[in-house]
């Protein structure tokens, strides 16, 4: 039997399905392929284009509301047992569980673990004695302590100044601040403020950067001291780092609130036009095991979902305590709802902070545009 599956094109988003296929398929029989995407097509690619082609699907849970709404994945509580569920949604890396289900049923399951936490060159901060900020609100007042040709950056391509955005709003909020009306005007217009004060200050390739060409960047040149907010890899702080070996720590929150960033990583998903349900299902539980999270997924460049894993000594002591020294952030994080839409909206309203952070466009008027885009692309908003 050959069944096949998709993911995401970064060795972080392949090679530890891969492995855990290749060990899984030595045990079954089964020969299982993953394909990739891009990372933007990762966030932004309609599952209906997926769905009838692979079996597996990594997804971003965002698109949960959606999937439902549509019968495009399987309600995995159909299929797998009770107790499987129990375990995964104590081994929760944060929201993560809970992001991909949707009205009382998980059509995903976490298999990667992100969010957007700090990430800093530490031999060079410690060489000038420089610290990173605890709170956003000294982003500036630190940036401006760092010597000349010395910068803070922040990857903020459309796709990704989306995602800061949110980051911003939700501290300011200290939670949710979506309603059926849009998102809430003062934490939109404080987040906007905030971004295009940074551009006086930011790197000036911040605005160009997706979260992987910083870190490369990072590790290569000796510019860029620290970010506070990119999504977290491993692969750039483990000991086989290429470059410089980069360290993670949680991100900087606002003053006086607990929420930290936006919750990231990827899930598991079943088709519910494969016609291989079974085999699809056992992969899952094999790959979602805690043993196999903390070992062939993690040791083939992945970033596991489980606790177990991001608790475990050897895990690590690989990753320079990437894991532990970024935990707060992700059991903080903030999780997009993702009602059916979202995804449409989240990826036209990207381009409108984009260029109004960029050329310093009035708040009011950019709220008011975001608000009529999703009132009119979501619907059966949560």
């Amino acid at each position: 039997m050959k069944i096949k599956g998709i993911t995401w094109d970064h060795p972080r988003g392949y090679q530890p399905l891969r492995a855990v296929a290749a060990e899984w398929g030595r045990r079954t029989g089964i020969q299982l392929q993953w394909d990739v995407r891009t990372l933007k097509e990762f966030g932004d690619m309609p599952v209906e284009k997926l769905v009838g082609l692979y079996d597996l699907i990594i997804i971003d849970h965002p698109y949960m509301g959606e999937a439902a709404s549509k019968a495009l994945l399987l309600p995995l509580e159909d299929y797998l047992p009770e107790r499987f569920f129990q375990v995964q949604a104590a081994q929760s890396v944060g929201p993560s569980y809970d992001s991909y289900g949707w009205e009382g049923r998980h059509y995903a399951l976490p298999v990667d673990a992100a969010a957007q936490v700090a990430v800093m060159r530490k031999d060079l901060a410690d060489a000038i004695g420089w610290r990173p900020p605890a709170y956003t609100e000294a982003l500036r007042a630190a940036a401006e302590e760092l010597p000349s040709g010395k910068f803070v950056a922040v990857p903020l391509c459309p796709t990704d100044i989306w995602c800061v955005f949110l980051t911003l709003c939700a501290q300011y909020t200290g939670g949710e601040f979506f309603t059926a009306a849009g998102v809430d005007e003062a934490a939109g217009r404080h987040a906007l403020a905030m971004l295009q004060e940074w551009a006086d200050f930011l790197h000036p390739n911040s605005f160009r950067m997706n979260p992987i060409q910083m870190l490369d960047r990072m590790a290569a040149e000796d510019e860029i001291i620290y970010c506070p907010f990119s999504f977290g890899y491993t692969n750039y702080a483990r000991r086989d780092a290429a470059g410089t070996r980069l360290t993670f720590i949680d991100a900087p929150r606002r003053s006086g609130h607990g929420i930290s960033t936006l919750l990231g990583g990827a899930g598991i998903a079943v088709s519910r036009n494969s016609v291989n349900r079974d085999a699809c299902l056992d992969f899952i539980r094999y790959v979602l095991d805690a043993e196999v999270q903390q070992t062939t997924y993690y040791r083939n460049g992945g970033q596991p979902a489980h606790l177990s894993a991001w608790e475990d000594d050897a895990c690590n002591a690989d990753s320079g305590d990437f894991f532990r020294q970024t935990l707060y952030t992700l059991q903080h994080a903030y999780r997009r709802k993702g009602a059916p839409g979202f995804n449409r909206f989240q990826e036209e309203a990207a381009d409108i902070v984009h260029v109004s952070a960029m050329e310093g466009l009035e708040g009011a008027s950019i709220m008011r545009q975001l608000n009529k885009l999703y009132q009119s692309t979501c619907h059966d908003q949560v």
